[in-house]
C-alpha cells in the first residue's frame, strides 16, 4: 500500500471481517420515513464528515446527499420583523455560510447479460456504521452480495500540513463505492450502472417543507474527459466512476463499468466525487482524492479515529446490554457533533450546524456551539483553537435591541478556552495570540457591564432562540461562573492580577445560593433565577414560579463547574421537581420536560437533563433506558423525539449530545483532566460499574484506564502514555452509590510510561429511592387519585395553522387497590370530534367519527404516572397556530400546601363565548373512580392574547 506506517486493513475482506459493528444500531428501509420526513435533517441517514465535506447515505444504499461549505460567512437577522424575504433568522441565530449541496440520491444498479436487473440495495438491506464512522449498506441477493459505502477521507498525518488543525479537514469530496461478490456458483457478466439526480441546494431554512422542492438544476452539465461536471454559480460537482464507459449528453448521461466475476469472486467499484462552491476548486480536490485508493484512504481515516478513541468497553452490572450500548452511544454522539463542524481548507471554522445535516443549512445556532465543540475536544482538541478564533469575532448578533442578547453565547469563547486549557495544557497558545486575549478581556468587561448593581449576578435576555425566564437566570450564571474560572486561569498563566475575578466568583456563589434557592415540594431547591425587581417591561416570567427550562444544559453542569457536589440538596431537589407534575412543563407521556415553562416541544435536552440530574443508580438506569428509547436506529438523538415512530424530529441534537458527552466523560467515566496542573482526577459518579479505555485520548493526553467495581472493593489501573508525569487523584465511592456520598481519596504521581494498579476497600451504601408519584398523590388530593389534563399550551399535530391538538390526562394512584383495567371515556363539545391516542405513538392523520372516544390505559400500579391521550379536532374556524389552545393555568400545585386547581380550556377564535365542557371519566374494572369536567371558553383574539400574556408574564401591575 502507498502508505507510511502500519496498515490496519490490507484487504477489503480483512476490513469486513474485523471492523467493529454495533449490535444495537442498524436500520432497514423505513417506508413511513420515506413518505413523511420531508426535511433532509429528519431523513433516515447514516452520516459522515471529514470536517469539510459532509455526506449522508440512506438505507437503500444511496449517497443521498453530500455538501461542502462556502467560505463567505454573513450575518442573518437575529430577531426583529419578518419581512417575508428569501430567508430570515431567529434570535438564537447570528451567522451562517452557504453550502454547495448535491442532492444526488446516487445509486448503483447491476445489469446482467442474462437480462436480469438487480438494484445495488433494496428494502431488505441493512445499513450500519463500520468502525463507528463508515456507513455501509449490505444486501444479499440470490445471485450476489453487495456492500455499498461512502466516506469523505481525513488527510494523512504525515502529509504536508495545509491546515492549522491538520489532518482535519480533509479534501472537498468523497468516495462512493460498491463491492459486488458473485455467490451464484458460476461466472456472471454484466454492467454496473451509476445514476443520480442532478440537483443542487445552496441556501435553505424551511423546516417542515419538502426539501426536494427547493433544489436547482445545474446551469451546465458537461463531459470533461473522464469527468461529468455539474456547474451552478453556487456549486460544482465532478463525478467519475473509475474504469467506466461514459455515453450520452451531460444532462442525460449513461455511466457504467462492464464486469465479469467468477464464482465467489469479489470486485470493488469506486465513484470519485469532488464537490466545491467554485469550478476552479474542483481539480485541487481531485488532486488529493486521486492520491490513494479507497482502501488506502479508508485506512488513513480509520487510523485517525482509532487513534483518538482507542478501544473502549463499558459495563453496567445491573444490565449488560445497557452497558454495551453505552459505548456505542458515547462514540456516536462525538462523531455526530464532529460532523456539525465545517472548516475552510486552512482549518478556520466556518460554522457549527445545529445538527448534521440541519433544517437550516450551514447556519450557526448560538446555544449549540459550546457543547458541540467541548464534546469533540475530548477526542479532537485541536478544533477548540478554530472555534475560539471564530467566536472572538462572532459571539454576538450583528444587531440586537439588547446588549445582553444571550450571555450563554457571548461567553462561549471563555467556556471553550477553559476546557481547551484543561484538555491540552496549552498555555503557549494564549501567550502567542494577544489578539485572542484582547477579545477575552473584552468579553469579561462585557460580563461586568451586565452584572447587577449590587449582586454578583449577570443578566441575559435569551438562551438561544428562547428567552431565559428570569433576568438573572440560574443556568446563565452557572455558565458565567465557569467562564470566570476560565478567565482567572488565563490571567494567571499571563501573570496578571486575578484578585477582582476571585472576589466576584466568591460573591457569585453566595448570591446564587441566597437569591436563586427557595422552598419546593421536596425541600429546598434551585428556583431557576431571579428578576431582582427588574422586570418592569414584563419581558420575563412572573417572580412566584419555580422553573427549569427543557433546554437548559448549563444548570446540570454546576457540580462539574465546581459550584458544589452532585448530592447538593437544592440541586437534587430541583431534578426531582423536574420529573414531577409540580413543575409546569413536565410531560408524563414524553417523560421529559418540554422547552418552555408553558410547554411547547418535547426537547431531547430534557432527556439528557433527566439523566444528568439523576442521583441514585436506579434513577440513572431508568433514565438511561429512557434515553436509549429516544435514540433513532443510527444511535443519534434528535431534537424533538415525539413518539416511538417519530424519533427524528427537526435535526440531530448537537446541544443535548454534546452536553451529555461532557457529563459522561467527567461524571460517569469520572475523568477530569487539568493539563495546566498535569493532574487527572478519576472520580466515577455515574451508572458505569466498570470500563476499560485502551490508548484513549482525553484531549491531548493518552491513557489506558481500567475501572472495576465489585462488592467490597474497587480496582483502578492506569498507564500514562504521555511524555510527562501526571498526578492522579483517585476518588472512590461506596459500592451501590450513584452520584451521592463521600469518597475515599488517594493521590499518586504516575510517571511517563508508567503503569499503576490501585485497589480500594469499599463499604456498601444503603440507598433510599424517592417516590415522586407517591408524593404527588399524597399532597395534591384527598383520595390518593390524580386524574387531570396537564400542560398549559396544548401540542398541535403539526406546526402550521392546525385544528387538531393533543389533550392528555395524567393518571396516578396511591390507593390500596390494584388497578388492572383502567380506561378513560371522554366527550367533547358538539361540533368537535375526538379520537384516542396510543401512548407515545404518533398518528400523522387521526381518523375521527364523533365527539366521544375511549382510551384503554390498562394497568395502573401504585405511585406511577400513566397517561390517557386523545386527539381533539376543532371546527375549521378554530384552527390556529401552535399556541392557540391552552389551559388557563397548570392544574397541579407547585408546592405541598395546595390541592389541584380547577382550570378552563381556552381556544382562540373570533369572539368570546362559552363552548361547553370536556367531560371525562376514569374507570377501572367497570367502576367509575373519578370524573373531570373542563369548561371550554372561546376567546376573541384580543382576549386570548391577554390570557396568553398573563400566563406567560404574570398579572400586569
Amino acid at each position: 500500500m502507498h502508505l507510511r506506517g502500519n496498515v490496519i486493513y490490507n484487504t477489503w475482506e480483512n476490513f469486513w471481517k474485523k471492523a467493529y459493528k454495533s449490535s444495537y444500531f442498524r436500520a432497514q428501509y423505513d417506508e413511513t420515513s420515506e413518505r413523511t420526513d420531508w426535511s433532509l435533517s429528519e431523513r433516515q441517514l447514516f452520516t459522515q464528515s471529514n470536517g469539510r465535506t459532509l455526506l449522508g447515505q440512506d438505507t437503500m444504499g444511496r449517497l443521498h446527499f453530500l455538501c461542502t461549505p462556502h467560505d463567505k460567512i454573513y450575518a442573518v437577522p437575529s430577531g426583529g420583523t419578518d419581512l417575508g424575504g428569501q430567508f430570515k433568522g431567529y434570535i438564537g441565530q447570528y451567522y451562517q455560510n452557504d453550502t454547495a449541496l448535491l442532492l444526488g440520491k446516487m445509486k448503483y444498479d447491476l445489469e446482467l447479460d442474462n437480462g436480469l436487473m438487480i438494484s445495488g440495495a433494496n428494502k431488505q438491506s441493512w445499513t450500519t456504521y463500520y468502525d463507528d464512522f463508515l456507513p455501509v449498506t449490505a444486501t444479499e441477493h440470490p445471485e450476489l452480495e453487495t456492500r455499498i459505502f461512502s466516506f469523505a477521507p481525513i488527510l494523512e498525518k504525515e502529509a504536508v500540513p495545509a491546515s492549522s488543525i491538520h489532518p482535519v479537514p480533509g479534501p472537498a469530496g468523497a468516495f462512493y463505492c460498491i463491492e459486488v461478490k458473485n455467490t451464484s456458483g458460476c461466472k456472471i457478466k454484466g454492467k454496473l450502472r451509476l445514476s443520480f439526480d442532478q440537483k443542487f441546494v445552496n441556501q435553505f431554512e424551511h423546516y417542515g417543507k419538502y426539501f426536494d422542492d427547493y433544489t436547482v438544476t445545474p446551469y451546465k452539465s458537461e463531459w470533461d474527459q473522464k469527468l461529468l461536471v455539474l456547474w451552478h454559480p453556487e456549486a460544482c460537482a465532478a463525478i467519475q466512476l473509475l474504469d467506466s464507459v461514459c455515453e450520452g449528453q451531460g444532462d442525460n448521461p449513461r455511466i457504467y463499468v462492464p464486469f465479469e466475476l467468477k464464482a465467489n469472486e469479489s470486485r470493488t467499484f469506486t465513484t470519485v466525487i469532488a464537490l466545491t462552491p467554485k469550478r476552479e476548486e474542483i481539480y485541487s480536490a481531485l488532486g488529493t482524492l486521486y492520491q490513494h485508493t479507497p482502501l488506502e484512504w479508508l485506512n488513513v481515516t480509520d487510523d485517525f479515529w482509532k487513534e483518538r478513541f482507542g478501544k473502549i468497553t463499558t459495563d453496567i452490572r445491573e444490565n449488560q446490554e445497557a452497558g454495551e450500548k453505552y459505548r456505542d452511544m458515547q462514540v456516536r454522539f462525538i462523531l455526530d457533533n464532529f460532523n456539525c463542524l465545517s472548516f475552510r481548507e486552512d482549518g478556520s471554522l466556518l460554522t457549527n450546524w445545529q445538527g448534521a445535516p440541519s433544517h437550516s443549512l450551514s447556519r450557526l445556532w448560538g446555544i449549540d456551539i459550546t457543547p458541540d465543540v467541548v464534546s469533540v475536544m475530548y477526542a479532537v482538541p485541536e478544533v477548540g483553537k478554530s472555534a475560539m478564533f471564530y467566536l472572538a469575532e462572532r459571539n454576538r448578533p450583528r444587531y440586537s435591541l439588547y446588549s445582553d442578547h444571550s450571555m450563554f453565547y457571548y461567553i462561549s469563547l471563555l467556556v471553550i478556552a477553559g476546557k481547551y486549557l484543561e484538555l491540552t495544557g496549552d498555555e503557549k497558545f494564549f501567550r502567542d495570540h494577544p489578539e485572542l486575549v484582547a477579545a477575552i478581556d473584552e468579553i469579561y468587561n462585557g460580563m461586568m457591564k451586565h452584572k447587577h448593581k449590587e449582586k454578583a449576578l449577570i443578566s441575559s435576555r435569551y438562551a438561544s432562540d428562547l428567552i431565559v425566564f428570569r433576568k438573572y437566570d440560574y443556568g446563565a450564571n452557572v455558565q458565567c461562573y465557569y467562564a470566570l474560572k476560565s478567565y482567572r486561569r488565563i490571567l494567571k498563566l499571563l501573570e496578571r492580577d486575578a484578585t477582582d475575578v476571585d472576589r466576584f466568583m466568591e460573591q457569585m456563589k453566595a448570591d446564587m445560593k441566597e437569591l436563586m434557592e427557595g422552598s419546593g415540594p421536596f425541600g429546598r431547591q434551585i428556583t431557576g433565577g431571579n428578576n431582582l425587581g427588574e422586570n418592569e417591561e414584563r419581558f420575563y416570567i412572573q417572580d412566584d414560579l419555580n422553573y427549569y427550562g427543557g433546554e437548559d444544559t448549563a444548570t446540570v453542569m454546576a457540580p462539574l463547574y465546581g459550584l458544589y457536589e452532585f448530592d447538593y440538596e437544592p440541586y437534587v431537589n430541583l431534578h426531582r421537581y423536574a420529573r414531577s407534575m409540580y413543575i409546569t412543563n413536565y410531560d408524563p407521556e414524553f417523560q421529559t420536560m418540554r422547552e418552555l415553562h408553558f410547554g411547547m416541544n418535547p426537547s431531547a435536552t430534557g432527556c439528557t437533563l433527566k439523566l444528568g440530574g439523576s442521583l441514585t443508580r436506579q434513577e440513572m438506569l431508568d433514565n438511561l433506558n429512557l434515553l436509549y428509547e429516544r435514540l433513532d436506529e443510527t444511535g443519534s438523538l434528535f431534537w424533538w423525539p415525539r413518539a416511538t415512530n417519530k424519533k427524528r424530529c427537526l435535526t440531530r441534537c448537537s446541544q443535548g449530545q454534546g452536553a451529555w458527552i461532557q457529563q459522561s466523560v467527567e461524571q460517569w467515566f469520572g475523568l477530569r483532566m487539568d493539563g495546566t496542573q498535569k493532574t487527572l482526577v478519576i472520580k466515577p459518579q455515574g451508572l458505569l460499574s466498570g470500563y476499560k479505555l485502551q490508548k484513549t485520548h482525553l484531549g491531548a493526553y493518552v491513557f489506558d484506564i481500567e475501572y472495576r467495581e465489585e462488592k467490597g472493593k474497587t480496582v483502578i489501573n492506569i498507564k500514562n502514555y504521555n511524555e510527562e508525569a501526571i498526578k492522579v487523584i483517585f476518588e472512590v465511592r461506596k459500592y451501590g452509590a450513584g452520584a451521592q456520598g463521600e469518597c475515599i481519596r488517594a493521590e499518586e504521581l504516575v510517571l511517563a510510561g508508567a503503569f499503576v494498579e490501585k485497589e480500594f476497600a469499599t463499604e456498601t451504601m444503603a440507598v433510599q429511592e424517592t417516590d415522586i408519584a407517591g408524593a404527588e398523590c399524597s399532597t395534591m388530593t384527598e383520595d390518593g387519585i390524580l386524574f387531570s389534563p396537564y400542560g398549559i399550551i396544548m401540542p398541535k399535530l403539526y406546526n402550521s395553522d392546525c385544528g387538531i391538538f393533543l389533550f392528555r390526562y395524567l393518571i396516578s394512584q396511591s390507593t390500596d387497590t390494584e388497578w388492572k383495567n383502567a380506561e378513560v371515556k371522554i366527550e367533547v363539545p358538539d361540533g368537535w370530534k375526538v379520537q384516542y391516542k396510543q401512548f407515545y405513538h404518533w398518528d400523522y392523520q387521526p381518523v375521527f367519527s364523533d365527539n366521544k372516544a375511549v382510551c384503554m390505559v390498562g394497568e395502573v400500579p401504585q405511585n406511577t404516572h400513566k397517561v390517557a391521550g386523545f386527539y381533539i379536532s376543532l371546527p375549521d374556524e378554530l384552527a390556529g397556530g401552535e399556541k392557540s389552545v391552552m389551559l388557563s393555568e397548570h392544574p397541579f400545585p407547585q408546592d405541598t400546601q395546595h390541592k389541584m386547581k380547577q382550570v378552563t380550556l381556552y381556544v382562540e377564535g373570533q369572539k368570546t363565548q362559552v363552548a361547553g365542557v370536556i367531560r371525562a371519566s376514569l374507570e377501572t374494572d367497570g367502576k367509575q373512580c373519578k370524573v373531570s369536567e373542563i369548561p371550554v371558553l372561546i376567546l376573541s383574539k384580543e382576549d386570548y392574547a391577554n390570557a396568553l400574556d398573563k400566563m406567560y408574564h404574570g398579572t400586569k401591575k
